[in-house]
């Protein structure tokens, strides 16, 4: 039964359609040039004026041009077919990883509320528990803001508000709410700020941006890496540099990474949390704050830079 599944893939049905009409066309030409002679003779014995050569050329002609078409029209149906079972592929893994995402937070928020209630605990452990739960309810408001945004029929029109914001300041800002996964990780943040200045962006949308490549950066590293985070001018623009020794990305996915869904599959990342938005909504901010977001990397295991490019 499998094996007859197999067989009636669409990849295989489309070989096979595309190879019964090559054969059909090829039987045909050969017959119109095996019998043309034996044709003429038979229509010039009967009514000569029925016979015109160039007539026949025309439906030969017609005939081939009319066979390229299906064939062609076939060939769409396919990639369009290919390109619906790519969407259905990486939604399904979207609401798989989304489950899983709400899920962990929820059951750790909800651990430690119980634990409060049914148990006595200090206030210092009571603190710590305050600040495990609001780190995830942060985690949770930036899924849920990723959720709401790739929803959106055009990410491009997505409304920003631009303000001046002293681009050192605000990353400071965003570290801070960080200060208790860095320590988890015992990740050491090396900031330099020496090309940091004032920039119009959106706050609240490049707070998201910030947040997404930062959490990355801690998802995609094995503990004790580092993290650089620079800021230089070049030319027209300012340029935020995120830098890890993470697991790295190869070459064949680093295009592939802003995608909707997309996600790197591979034995480093099978493990790892995530559902395939963050980076295509920070594209589309930077996007439509007329700036660039860029990836680079060595290759599995040599680390990621991603750029930020923001217009001055």
């Amino acid at each position: 039964m499998n094996k007859l599944r197999t067989l009636f893939h669409p990849i295989f049905v489309f070989i096979g359609v595309q190879i019964a009409w090559i054969g059909l066309m090829v039987i045909w030409v050969y017959w119109y040039f095996e019998n043309n002679l034996k044709l003429e003779e038979f229509a010039e014995k009967l009514r000569p004026e029925l016979f015109n050569n160039e007539f026949t050329w025309v439906i030969l002609l017609e005939g081939s041009f009319l066979m390229l078409i299906i064939l062609a029209g076939v060939y769409v149906i396919f990639v369009y077919w290919n390109k619906q079972a790519r969407l259905n592929r990486l939604q399904s893994n979207f609401v798989s990883s989304v489950s899983h995402e709400l899920k962990s937070p929820l059951a750790s928020i909800q651990l430690y509320l119980e634990t409060m209630k049914y148990q006595q605990v200090s206030t210092q452990e009571a603190r710590d528990f305050v600040e495990t739960m609001l780190t995830d309810t942060e985690r949770l408001s930036g899924l849920i803001d990723n959720i709401l945004q790739s929803s959106k029929a055009d990410p491009k029109a997505m409304r920003l508000q631009f303000q001046p914001v002293d681009i050192g300041e605000f990353m400071k800002e965003v570290l801070t709410a960080y200060k208790r996964q860095f320590e988890e990780r015992k990740c050491a943040v090396q900031l330099d700020l020496d090309g940091a200045g004032v920039l119009r962006v959106d706050k609240r949308a490049l707070r998201m941006v910030f947040n997404n490549l930062i959490g990355n950066a801690l998802r995609y590293s094995p503990v004790g890496a580092p993290l650089v985070i620079q800021v230089e001018n070049v030319k027209k623009y300012c340029q935020i540099h995120f830098i890890d020794r993470g697991i790295g990305i190869e070459k064949k996915d680093q295009k592939k990474v802003f995608k909707k869904f997309y996600r790197a599959q591979n034995i480093d990342t099978q493990n790892i949390e995530g559902a395939g938005l963050g980076l295509f909504i920070s594209r589309e901010i930077i996007k439509n704050h007329k700036g660039r977001l860029d990836v680079e990397s060595a290759g599995r295991g040599r680390g990621t830079r991603f750029t930020v490019s923001l217009p001055r």
